[in-house]
C-alpha cells in the first residue's frame, strides 16, 4: 500500500464471474472508508492492474482462466507488492491453502460464506495495516497481525448469539437426519429466517454440511448436518 490512512481504502476484485465480481464490489462499497478500483478476470490482468493502480487490498478467486490466483499472489510477492490480500475462493484443498497462507494473505474466504464474514475481513485488513504503522511492536500486537483467518472464522459475525449457536448445533447433532432450517427453528425456538443465518455461518465455517433435497418440482430445499469428521475448535470463541 502506498499510504496508510484512515479512510479512502482502494480495493481491486479479482474475479472471473461477472455476477460475484459486481457483488464484492458491492459488499466492499457497503463498508466506509473502502472503494473498488478495478476489477481483473485472469491472474495476469490483476498483476498489471497491481502495478498500474497500486491497490493498497486485492480480493482475489483463485480459480481463474489462464493465470491462476496463487500464480498472481506469487508474481506480487515476488515483484515485492504492498498490496495486501484476502482470498475469497471455492477452493478448500489443504494444499492449497498452506500455501497461499505462506504467500502471506490477510484472510482466506471459502465460499459460500456470509457477507458479514468478508467485513471481518476488512476489518482484519484496518487492524492490520494500522499495527503495521508502528515503528516498533509488541508481542501482543504481533500476534494480532499473525492471527490467522482460521482463528477469526470462530468469531461470531455482528447479530449472532454463541447461545444460539450453540443450541442449533445440539439440533443438528441429535438428529440422525439432515435438517432444514424451519425444522431447525422448530428445535430451537428461532424463526426460519434466523434459524437459516445460523446454519449458512456454520456450513461456512466448516462446523456444518449443507446438502440440497431435490424432490419434484418447486425450489430444492437446503438440509444441514455436522460434518462427518468435526472441525477442530478453539480453546476460546467470541462475538464482534
Amino acid at each position: 500500500m502506498t499510504t496508510l490512512r484512515d479512510s479512502d481504502w482502494t480495493v481491486l476484485v479479482v474475479e472471473d464471474d461477472p455476477y460475484v465480481a459486481a457483488l464484492h464490489g458491492r459488499l466492499v462499497g457497503s463498508v466506509p472508508g473502502f472503494r473498488t478500483v478495478g476489477t481483473a478476470t485472469t491472474g495476469d490482468q490483476a498483476a498489471t492492474f497491481v502495478a498500474k493502480l497500486r491497490p493498497d487490498l486485492a480480493i482475489v478467486d483463485l480459480s481463474m482462466p489462464g493465470s491462476d490466483g496463487v500464480s498472481f499472489l506469487r508474481s506480487i510477492r515476488y515483484d515485492g507488492s504492498d498490496t495486501e490480500v484476502i482470498v475469497v475462493t471455492a477452493v478448500r484443498d489443504t494444499k492449497v491453502v498452506r500455501e497461499v497462507m505462506h504467500l502471506g494473505v490477510v484472510d482466506y474466504l471459502v465460499k459460500p460464506f456470509a457477507p458479514e464474514r468478508l467485513q471481518q475481513a476488512l476489518a482484519a485488513f484496518l487492524s492490520r495495516v494500522r499495527t503495521f504503522r508502528r515503528p516498533q511492536l509488541t508481542q501482543d500486537e504481533v500476534d494480532r497481525v499473525q492471527a490467522s483467518g482460521a482463528n477469526r472464522l470462530h468469531r461470531l459475525p455482528k447479530g449472532l448469539k454463541r447461545s444460539t449457536l450453540v443450541s442449533v448445533r445440539r439440533a443438528l447433532a441429535s438428529s440422525d437426519h439432515a435438517l432444514t432450517a424451519i425444522e431447525v427453528g422448530e428445535a430451537v425456538g428461532v424463526a426460519r429466517v434466523t434459524a437459516r443465518r445460523y446454519l449458512e455461518y456454520l456450513e461456512v465455517i466448516g462446523a456444518a454440511e449443507m446438502e440440497r433435497e431435490c424432490n419434484g418440482p418447486g425450489r430444492p430445499r437446503n438440509r444441514y448436518r455436522l460434518p462427518s469428521t468435526p472441525p477442530r475448535q478453539p480453546a476460546v470463541a467470541r462475538q464482534v
